[in-house]
């Protein structure tokens, strides 16, 4: 903070203080780039774009559930929000495997091939090849069946987008799981098979009876089992889409 009156290099306004009360740019901006001023500018540029990152990386790795409840009840300082995540999480394991890529001379960001969607139409390849949108898709399609499910349990006490919300942050709460893993595939091929399925199936469930409790354990179990139906119809449906996409 200065007591000295600065014109802002960016609008012209006189100002005191930190910052102008124009238009918001720092007083203190200097006249010239160096080299000190440019790299300043690039962590700050890194620090403003990831506010949060370190706190839901850590609590999606954890305890999901609880960056779940706290976000969705208003707790959200802290917290990067579902979208940004994804993007963050894709931009960091993107640059960290491209690295040590180069450095170990493998290929860790090579997707499996799969001769079923090999020959599919252009838009289910564009899906299932953007890690972004088929994140937002699954969890629109998972959060649906949350609101169908846990909705005649819970009477509506949440809505569509608080699902949705839930369950961006679950499909955030395996990737990092699935990156962390990503090595391991390397040496064992077949680990998804082993690994994968199970890590989303545990965590998955307890992240959901914790993040949108329910108090008897039988009303518990039967929206549980209703959940799963749910899911395996919308399983079906997308196993026939791409069987009828992979005949033209």
């Amino acid at each position: 903070m200065t007591s000295e009156t600065t014109v802002c290099l960016n609008c012209g306004t006189e100002g005191k203080g930190s910052f102008c009360h124009n238009c918001g740019q720092p007083l203190a901006t200097p006249h010239r780039i160096t080299m000190k001023t440019f790299w300043k500018g690039v962590a700050m540029s890194f620090a403003r774009m990831t506010p949060g990152f370190w706190d839901t990386f850590v609590g999606l790795m954890f305890h999901p559930w609880e960056v779940i409840r706290k976000y969705i009840h208003g707790k959200r300082v802290k917290y990067s929000p579902p979208i940004t995540m994804v993007i963050q999480l894709l931009l960091y394991f993107t640059f960290i495997y491209t690295v040590l890529g180069n450095i170990f001379h493998v290929d860790f960001l090579q997707p499996p091939e799969d001769p079923e969607i090999d020959g599919g139409g252009w838009f289910l390849k564009m899906l299932l090849s953007s890690d972004i949108l088929a994140k937002i898709v699954i969890a629109f399609a998972l959060a649906f069946n949350c609101y169908l499910a846990y909705g005649l349990t819970t009477g509506r006490k949440y809505n569509l987008a608080e699902y949705l919300t839930a369950a961006i942050y679950m499909g955030c709460s395996f990737s990092i799981y699935n990156n962390l893993l990503l090595p391991l595939a390397i040496l064992f091929p077949q680990y998804g098979e082993y690994v994968k399925f199970p890590v989303v199936i545990i965590i998955g469930t307890i992240a959901l009876n914790k993040a949108f409790p329910i108090r008897q354990w039988w009303r518990k179990c039967l929206t549980w089992i209703w959940f799963i139906i749910l899911n395996v119809f919308l399983l079906c449906i997308f196993v026939f889409i791409v069987l009828l996409f992979s005949k033209h």
